[in-house]
């Protein structure tokens, strides 16, 4: 795939061809229209007319790979803030918007110059063997990122911003005496007020004035272009030169010993920027030098090497801007999936689509493999998505036209996978899921509130929860107008056990809890475990049911509910309720209940509606009153009320997770559990899967 990419800054325009297997092709370069070359021109006109000139270089209907010198939202591409394009100006600039609206035509992709150098770097060999990698560009603005090798995340703050290091407060010194500079934004003392390119020549400037002599007689003093002489007054070793550099770079080095005293796994500390690549070496030993006299407590003293051997001065295409740009693009234009194809499992690289009106496209964060989802694997069931997947909690990337502002870039969401009256919508099922890294959600299921915003402070671990529970929430909430003395739970996957731990806190203490397992390991594994029912068994025995209504909560693959539910029938309980949680072939039947349309009973409920539930009352063949009902699905309330049920007990039921991975164990899970009934994985029986997508930013 060939991108155009373009890289602005506060100096130069630049853009060029880019591929992943021919690198870049010729790259042209203009002066940017910004502030730093246009200084009368209003700030309206510097981004008409840059929006002008970056629709004009890209090619009809193709990719666009942007790297912008801004603190811009990473997630929704609005630019807040940029001292070298526009100044103090900080009226937000919807970039993104605009580009689009310029080039409707053109998938534009649009990341920090920052982040797009470092995800360049992040794929060079200076990334072999690191689990973090933190790059400062020092240049006409200054501002880092840092990356989690591990797992691909360049982690944001609420407003998708990260590494603003050049608007950090800073103090300087020359023989004693403060140095008071104005940052580009305004503000005065910031870090690039003096050691971005302009800082350094305001910085020589107050030098000059308060040592004239030493001045007159350095290297400094000539006519040429302030940088070309500062390099050069360097490798004469001018001493000038040298204090003026240790002075500029100060700020700089403290902001590293932060961010190593803070965060150890930082692995390498990497420099690009047209200052800090083009004074290279110098830069490097400016910054070494502020680092040994005053390093990191201990640390510095005892492992002199361990500071001074993370620091590297990027050469010029090792971390470049337009490179990343490419690499951005293809990574967003793209995600990675799980996709069921001809009997076989594999992970693949799909298209990324854009939303359309109404539609939103959401990162998963954390998937759950779910008892249907195994069923589908094992050719029980043959609903066609190609990427299941229904269980997880994902955070929205872009928001078509015409959706709602609460739903904006960067709102952590969970997705009802059940729509009550579009049966057109049912996630994982007969729509691609979320065991992708992108899931496209259409304008369905985002009008009719199947898409819920959750609080920003969510334990993201414990989403493939949230669903389950969420049914398990609707069981109970059916069950307890009964007031059942006795509550069965028949299965032993991730159903069975949150009802088990929940009916304590839904039903009450009253209520005596039997759990039905399919096999002796299974009844082990509950028994281990630090919650367990009062009963646990293989086989039902009426001896064990507390006198009065028995309610039952019937969590079975669909080839086992039958036979489930017969043999709660067969207890002989004068009074029994029954929820049909799991599956059911089409059009079952028992003789036991005679004239009901089981699959009819369960499917007669759908989402939440109607509410109340649908509940079939009947007399069983022995003369016995049963209340049977079922449900495909959740309402709203009920997801709610599960994720407010994990904010307050994450203990009760986090060790059902029992196994985590990525994408590409799942499959390997994944292809385990299609070709075996046995759910011990790795030696541990299974009850809930996690998958961890690791966040693309």
């Amino acid at each position: 795939m060939s991108i155009t990419v373009l890289d602005v800054g506060g100096t130069h325009f630049r853009w060029a061809r880019w591929s992943a297997e021919k690198g870049l092709g010729e790259v042209h370069r203009v002066p940017a229209p910004s502030r730093t070359n246009s200084p009368q021109t209003t700030v309206d006109e510097l981004r008409a007319s840059l929006v002008k000139e970056m629709a004009e270089r890209v090619p009809p209907g193709e990719v666009a790979g942007v790297s912008f010198g801004a603190a811009l939202d990473h997630r929704t591409g609005v630019v807040y803030a940029s001292a070298p394009l526009w100044g103090a100006h900080a009226a937000p600039f919807d970039l993104l918007g605009a580009l689009r609206s310029a080039r409707p035509d053109v998938r534009w992709h649009v990341v920090n110059d920052v982040t797009a150098a470092l995800l360049h770097l992040a794929a060079s060999p200076h990334a072999e063997n690191r689990r973090k990698i933190l790059l400062a560009t020092i240049s006409t603005g200054i501002a880092c990122r840092t990356i989690d090798l591990r797992t691909g995340e360049i982690p944001l703050d609420g407003l998708g911003l990260q590494g603003e290091m050049g608007h950090l407060p800073a103090t300087v010194t020359i023989d004693g005496e403060p140095v008071d500079l104005r940052c580009d934004c305004g503000q005065p003392r910031h870090v690039a007020a003096f050691s971005s390119g302009t800082g350094i020549r305001r910085l020589s400037e107050v030098l000059r004035e308060r040592r004239p002599r030493r001045w007159a007689a350095s290297p400094l003093a000539g006519d040429e272009p302030f940088e070309a002489k500062l390099a050069s007054a360097l490798d004469e070793a001018d001493p000038v030169a040298v204090e003026l550099l240790d002075t500029a770079v100060k700020p700089v080095a403290d902001v590293v010993r932060t961010a190593l005293c803070l965060d150890p796994e930082i692995d390498l500390v990497a420099f690009t920027g047209g200052v800090a690549t083009g004074l290279g070496e110098h830069y490097r030993d400016a910054l070494a030098r502020h680092l040994t006299r005053e390093g990191l407590y201990l640390t510095s003293e005892r492992d002199p090497g361990w500071v001074l051997g993370r620091l590297l001065i990027c050469g010029e295409d090792e971390a470049n801007g337009l490179h990343g740009a490419g690499l951005a693009a293809r990574r967003w234009s793209t995600h990675r999936a799980i996709v069921r194809a001809g009997g076989s499992l594999s992970v693949v690289s799909r298209p990324t689509n854009e939303p359309g009106p109404g539609e939103l496209v959401v990162a998963t964060e954390y998937a759950g493999l779910c008892g249907t989802d195994i069923q589908m694997l094992r050719g029980l069931r043959d609903d066609p998505a190609p990427v299941i997947g229904h269980e997880g909690i994902a955070t929205v990337v872009a928001a078509g036209p015409g959706v709602r502002p609460e739903f904006a870039p960067g709102t952590l969401v969970a997705v009802n996978p059940t729509h009550p009256t579009d049966p057109g919508f049912l996630l994982g099922h007969n729509v691609d899921g979320l065991l992708q890294e992108r899931t496209l959600l259409p304008a369905t299921a985002v009008t009719g509130g199947m898409v819920l915003p959750l609080p920003a402070d969510t334990d993201r671990t414990l989403a493939p929860l949230l669903e389950p529970l969420a049914v398990v929430r609707y069981a109970l909430r059916q069950l307890h107008a009964f007031a059942p003395r006795t509550l069965i739970v028949y299965g032993d996957g991730v159903i069975g056990h949150l009802a088990v731990r929940a009916a304590r806190r839904w039903l009450g203490s009253a209520t005596r809890v039997i759990l039905v397992h399919h096999t002796e390991s299974g009844r082990a594994f509950s028994e281990a475990a630090p919650y367990r029912a009062d009963v646990l068994c293989t086989r039902l025995d009426w001896a064990r049911l507390e006198p009065g209504v028995v309610g039952a909560l019937l969590a079975t693959p669909r080839d086992a509910t039958v036979f489930a539910l017969e043999s709660v029938l067969a207890l002989g309980a004068e009074e029994l309720a029954v929820d049909l949680v799991g599956g059911l072939p089409p059009n079952a039947t028992t003789p036991l209940l005679p004239g009901i349309d089981l699959t009819a009973a369960r499917a007669a409920n759908c989402g939440g509606l109607p509410d109340p539930a649908r509940i079939v009352t009947t007399d069983s063949a022995d003369g016995n009153r049963v209340h049977l009902f079922g449900h495909r699905g959740v309402a709203d309330r009920h997801l709610l009320d599960a994720a407010a049920e994990l904010a307050a007990e994450p203990g009760r039921y986090r060790d059902l997770i029992t196994h985590e991975t990525d994408l590409e164990g799942a499959v390997r899970v994944m292809r385990a559990l299609a070709g075996s009934r046995d759910r011990v994985i790795d030696g541990r029986r299974l009850i809930k899967l996690s998958v961890h997508m690791g966040a693309k930013q």
